[in-house]
């Protein structure tokens, strides 16, 4: 990821993100400096940040049932 190359041979989707925490981190004398750099490039790689929608749990619609005075008798 790093290298800058991308699965089709164009840039990384990342790479931007990994050029910015990387240059913070050269410069810098405290690596915690680059804590929101470090977040923004580990958020690209595995979107660990994204919101998922919830859905409600799927429960199935209520069934009538028949009651006893609608079923035919048989006297037999």
């Amino acid at each position: 990821m790093a290298s800058g190359w991308g699965i089709n041979g164009n840039k990384g989707r990342c790479y931007d993100f990994w050029l910015d925490f990387s240059s913070c981190m050269s410069r810098c004398r405290q690596p915690s400096d680059c804590v929101l750099l470090r977040e923004d490039y580990l958020e690209c790689l595995h979107h660990s940040k994204e919101v998922y929608p919830s859905f409600p749990p799927l429960t199935p619609p209520p069934i009538a049932l028949p009651s006893c005075d609608s079923r035919p008798r048989f006297d037999g």
